[in-house]
């Protein structure tokens, strides 16, 4: 089966009827997310669905038109990448579904402000200079599930696997007798192999490392055991028995736990608290280039760095517990 092309939309077929679809140039960094596109196929489902596909509004009425109508949607957890342009599904006639807690985010960006606890370090109107230069609009009525719950639709069966290191709605998508395995955000970035990129995101107060591995090493079990094509949020597809997927984000969790050993020994992190500690190493800029940054940006990234700096100060062995 070949696909009509779409401007700026790249189109991977994983299955016959499954299409892994991606925006490649977008209006700033959190503003997209890949995501699949359950096509009609006869005895299984009537109409499209789409799982956790974030694409600008004008492409959501292209991929809508042309490959719809999508009945439902499925969002993965409630980070802006994943949120900013749902509603244009929900204005085509789409019923949106999330996971608990974070379905309500989705509805109220004031939910996201204080649920990912910027509330904690920035005013509102930051967040919502933020959520403005994404794209964000809220969606009217949300479905809510918990993590880790099967969801049919028509006969087909979406099993939603649960991986709260990434947040505490986080999840994947198996799909059984497709064996199509999606993980959303759990860390595999990579836009195509040779190319690395950032990895596991855990830049938030709800995020956990040690949850983290465990959920890349569940994940990687599904994977070797029950699928046969492996999917995320911002990469390449991945064809059993590849595991360089759940290698990458390994490493890329333990080369930031150098970054930051390294780090908290030379800033004679044995005399502070752990809050100096991780205020001497933003100074730093470890992680992101918050030099260059200025405004409601700088006051974004700097919440993330803290948390990542402070996550790893905590599992380190060159700081004074």
């Amino acid at each position: 089966m070949s696909f009509p092309k779409i401007d700026n939309i790249d189109i991977r077929k994983v299955t016959e009827d499954i299409l892994l679809i991606h925006q490649k140039k977008t209006p700033f960094l959190f503003s997209c997310c890949d995501g699949l596109l359950i096509l009609p196929k006869e005895g299984r489902n009537n109409s499209t669905l789409a799982l956790d596909l974030n694409i600008e509004p004008k492409y959501v009425k292209i991929v809508n038109n042309r490959y719809g109508p999508v009945s439902n949607y499925v969002c993965t957890h409630a980070h802006v990448d994943h949120t900013c342009h749902v509603h244009a599904w929900e204005e085509h006639g789409a019923i949106i579904h999330a996971p608990n807690p974070e379905a309500k985010y989705l509805i109220d960006l004031h939910n996201f402000y204080r649920g990912f606890g910027f509330d904690e370090a920035m005013d509102y109107a930051s967040v919502v200079k933020f959520g403005e230069l994404n794209g964000f609009q809220n969606c009217k009525r949300v479905n809510s599930f918990e993590p880790g719950e099967s969801l049919k639709f028509e006969n087909l069966c979406v099993n939603t696997i649960s991986f709260p290191g990434h947040s505490k709605a986080h999840i994947g998508f198996f799909l059984p007798k497709e064996k199509v395995f999606h993980i959303s955000c759990l860390g595999f970035d990579k836009p195509k192999p040779e190319i690395d990129a950032f990895g596991p995101w855990y830049g938030f107060k709800q995020a956990s490392i040690e949850q983290y591995i465990k959920d890349i090493n569940r994940a990687e079990s599904i994977f070797l055991n029950d699928a046969k094509c492996l999917t995320s949020s911002h990469s390449y597809i991945v064809k059993n028995p590849d595991t360089h997927p759940f290698e990458y984000m390994r490493t890329k969790i333990e080369i930031n736990q150098k970054e930051v050993d390294q780090a908290l020994k030379t800033s004679d992190s044995m005399k502070i608290s752990e809050d100096e500690a991780v205020r001497k190493l933003l100074k730093m800029d470890l992680f992101f280039p918050k030099k260059k940054l200025k405004a409601f940006l700088l006051e974004i990234y700097t919440l993330w760095e803290s948390w990542i700096i402070r996550k790893h100060i905590q599992r380190s062995k060159y700081f004074n517990k």
